[in-house]
């Protein structure tokens, strides 16, 4: 099993998060699926990340968490948008494996998660957004500044050749409530075929804009290294933004690549840290 995991991409310097616990967890499973679930419910239960117990608040102090996993040996995936239980990216699995449709969101995801623990508040995620209310920085002019970006992705393969990928997130701090951003859009924020399984992690809305996941394995599938072909994308959605974006990926022979923009990214896999290249 081979698998890569990151933290979520930021505009500003913050520590380097260990995430070896989390690709541990992965490495224990027989199939990419299961890896990329079981290393995302890690990250999910790590407050210093914006997934799960650490998700940020919206505009209005509550929790929507957004997940999709995605198995490139069907070509499948399964999302939810809007939730509020422990483990969006398990509640994904099931829309995924459980029900004829691909995304679920509102009263329908509410009842296939009915049995789910509700996540809790982290206290600093309460402390940040109370401080950010008070001192303005909650405005929509500051929707996707530098401190406010982040989220959690896994990219797998499998001794059977196998692929997969999932991306969980509470999205961006200050969001509007039923804001939707990338991580449980195929093809935008996550993305897994026989060839390549990719991540996405920064503001939604630029991946959604650019399909930029699916626009990486795509240069996979015509045999662009993975490392190139995160470099060009990057380098692509930056003609429309300068805001912070990360992309990881991983192809058919295990050869990874990963890049981004911004001040700081934790990217971790089966030998440790993963200098992830950066973008001017």
């Amino acid at each position: 099993m081979i698998v890569f995991a990151h933290g979520g991409v930021s505009g500003t310097a913050k520590p380097r998060y260990d995430l070896t616990p989390a690709i541990a967890a992965a490495s224990l499973k027989r199939t990419a699926l299961d890896a990329v679930e079981a290393c995302i419910r890690e990250l999910e239960d790590d407050e210093r990340l914006n997934a799960g117990f650490g998700a940020v608040l919206t505009i209005d102090g509550v929790i929507e968490l957004d997940a999709g996993i995605a198995d490139g040996r069907r070509g499948a995936f399964g999302s939810v948008i809007g939730v509020s239980v422990d483990h969006p990216i398990t509640l994904a699995r099931r829309v995924l494996e459980e029900t004829p449709h691909a995304i679920l969101a509102g009263a329908g995801a509410v009842e296939l998660g009915r049995d789910m623990q509700r996540v809790a508040v982290s206290p600093e995620q309460r402390a940040i957004w109370e401080r950010s209310l008070a001192d303005g920085s909650l405005s929509p002019e500051r929707f996707g500044s530098d401190e406010h970006v982040d989220t959690v992705g896994t990219v797998a393969l499998d001794h059977d050749g196998h692929l997969a990928a999932g991306s969980s997130t509470g999205g961006v701090r200050g969001k509007l409530r039923g804001r939707v951003g990338d991580s449980p859009v195929f093809g935008a924020g996550f993305y897994a075929s026989s060839t390549a399984a990719v991540v996405g992690t920064g503001v939604g809305e630029r991946f959604l804009e650019t399909l930029a996941c699916a626009r990486v394995a795509d240069l996979i599938a015509e045999n662009v290294a993975p490392q190139q072909a995160c470099e060009d994308v990057i380098d692509r959605v930056g003609h429309r933004s300068d805001e912070p974006v990360g992309l990881l990926a991983i192809d058919r022979d295990g050869e990874v690549g990963a890049a981004f923009r911004g001040a700081s990214w934790s990217v971790w896999g089966p030998d440790g840290y993963v200098e992830a290249a950066s973008r001017p």
